[in-house]
């Protein structure tokens, strides 16, 4: 069996493949770190919001440019390159090295003692399981939780990190750094839906740090937090070190074991944002999607791989209710 279809944010699943169909996901600025060929499933709305990083295609030519990028995986490369150090400050050093010099420089704490904040979330364990990793190395004390809920009153020195705002929202003391779990590339969001969230919450004033990865990142969180844009610096991407590091032949090997794939096969992922809506106006996960992408593995030697960000048990019952019935459907 080449087709496989599984909910993890894992890197281990983006560093061995060969070839990614994407959308307007930011998984796609995370691939480019690896410049190997990408097509983008385009409707309207990424034809005109997202760069030219690979092909861009509707679905009937998408088999066609699977094919072009195999045969010419470098036409786009220098397009990748310049899209990733616009987006990854710098993408090939210690990125959770220089995030933690940023927040300690910023804090002005010494010996401090660090709680990450994952609210349960794999996505976001996977940003910020690095940086906790890079603490430890330095022989800092560390937790790593999904919530607040332990007595931190006799602490001293306590730096808050959480990857999404929530993490914060009920934190009163300390110094509190919010990690874009996101790389925030050109054309990965709604930005009129984020204007909106930003100015309800007030610009998160109980926020000292925001650490974008890049340039664009750090140009769009200041446009967002407004009054408050200062607090926006760039540092660099914490999960970047991990994907290069899981790059190997090794990791490659051990996944098509786990996955049932041929390696001496195209891996073709499929990383989609999610379905077409206001939030994701370049979303592209469909049936006919899926069920194109089936059609290719079994006239093809490709290995496909669908690739969702959550496992099942973390899905929004009725939206994973709906995934799983356009997945039966294929």
């Amino acid at each position: 069996m080449a087709y496989k279809q599984i909910g993890s944010p894992d890197p281990k699943y983006l560093a061995m493949t060969d070839i990614l169909i994407g959308d307007m996901s930011d998984t796609n600025y995370e691939y480019i770190i690896f410049n190997r060929p990408i097509v983008l499933l385009a409707n309207k709305w990424l034809r005109e919001n997202f760069p030219d990083i690979g092909i861009k295609t509707d679905l009937p030519g998408l088999e066609r440019a699977i094919e072009k990028s195999i045969a010419e995986p470098d036409e786009f490369a220098q397009a990748r390159k310049k899209w990733l150090n616009a987006t990854i400050s710098n993408p090939r050093g210690n990125n959770s090295g220089s995030v933690l010099d940023k927040i300690l420089e910023y804090s002005g704490l010494d010996n401090p003692y660090f709680v990450f904040i994952h609210g349960g979330d794999k996505v976001k364990q996977t940003n910020l399981k690095p940086l906790e990793e890079e603490a430890k190395k330095r022989k800092y004390s560390t937790e790593f939780v999904s919530e607040i809920k332990g007595d931190f009153k006799k602490a001293e020195n306590l730096i808050f990190i959480a990857a999404h705002f929530k993490g914060l929202a009920h934190v009163e003391k300390g110094y509190k750094v919010h990690l874009d779990h996101g790389l925030k590339g050109k054309g990965t969001a709604n930005v009129e839906y984020s204007m909106k969230d930003y100015m309800e919450h007030d610009y998160f004033p109980m926020i000292d740090l925001h650490i974008t990865a890049g340039k664009i990142g750090q140009e769009r969180t200041r446009m967002l937090l407004g009054p408050m844009k200062e607090r926006a610096i760039i540092a660099g991407y914490p999960k970047a070190d991990d994907l290069l590091r899981l790059n190997t032949a090794e990791n490659r090997k051990q996944v098509c074991a786990e996955l049932g794939f041929d390696c001496s096969r195209p891996v073709i992922t499929y990383a989609p944002a999610g379905e077409e809506s206001y939030i994701k106006p370049g979303g592209s996960l469909t049936k006919e999607v899926l069920t194109e992408l089936k059609h290719l593995e079994r006239k093809t030697k490709y290995n496909i791989l669908i690739k969702l960000k959550y496992p099942e048990a973390t899905f929004n019952k009725k939206i994973f209710r709906k995934l799983k019935k356009l997945i039966s459907a294929v």
